[in-house]
C-alpha cells in the first residue's frame, strides 16, 4: 500500500498520539490548532497539496476567529503603547540632551571664570612677592633706624641725669 494512502484508522492513532504529545509538552496550543511531527510533515504531503488547494483560505470557526481577533487588538494595543512610549523616550531623550548643553554652558561659564580669577590671583601673588622683597630690604634698615633712635634716648636720658 502506498505511504499516502493509510487507512484511517492509523491516522486517528497518530492524531490521539499528537493529543498525548500534545498534553505532555509544556506549551499548550490553542483548542482548534493541532500540533504536527516534523517527520510526518515530511514523509506525507498534506491533503491541500493532494487537491491543489494551495492557495486556498483556511476556513476558521467562530472561536477561533474571536481569538484571532482578541490577540490582534491586543497586537494593536501594545503596538500603540510602544508608539506612545517610544514618543516619551524621545521627549524625554531631547529634554535630557538641553539641560545637558545648558549645564555645559554653565560650566563653560564658570571654568572661565576659574581661570580669569586664577590668573588675577597669580599676578597679585607676584605683585605681593615683590612688594614683600622690596619692603624686607626696608625692614632692616628700619631695625637699624629704630637701634639708633633708641640709642640716641638713651644717651640724651643719661646726659640730662648726669648734668
Amino acid at each position: 500500500m502506498p505511504e499516502n494512502e493509510k487507512p484511517v484508522v492509523e491516522s486517528r492513532e497518530e492524531e490521539i498520539s499528537d493529543e498525548k504529545a500534545k498534553a505532555e509538552s509544556p506549551i499548550s496550543l490553542s483548542s482548534g490548532l493541532r500540533r504536527r511531527s516534523a517527520a510526518h510533515a515530511e514523509v506525507q504531503p498534506s491533503h491541500l497539496e493532494q487537491r491543489g488547494d494551495i492557495g486556498a483560505p483556511i476556513k476558521l470557526d467562530a472561536a477561533a476567529q474571536a481569538h484571532i481577533e482578541k490577540h490582534r487588538k491586543l497586537q494593536e494595543d501594545l503596538t500603540d503603547e510602544m508608539v506612545e512610549l517610544a514618543r516619551q523616550l524621545k521627549e524625554s531623550s531631547l529634554m535630557m540632551n538641553q539641560s545637558v548643553q545648558q549645564t555645559e554652558k554653565i560650566l563653560d561659564s564658570t571654568e572661565r571664570a576659574v581661570e580669569h580669577s586664577l590668573a588675577s590671583t597669580g599676578r597679585a601673588t607676584s605683585r605681593a612677592a615683590e612688594v614683600y622683597s622690596l619692603t624686607s630690604r626696608t625692614t632692616c634698615f628700619q631695625w637699624l633706624l629704630l637701634f639708633v633712635m633708641t640709642c640716641m634716648f638713651v644717651m640724651v636720658v643719661l646726659l640730662i641725669r648726669i648734668t
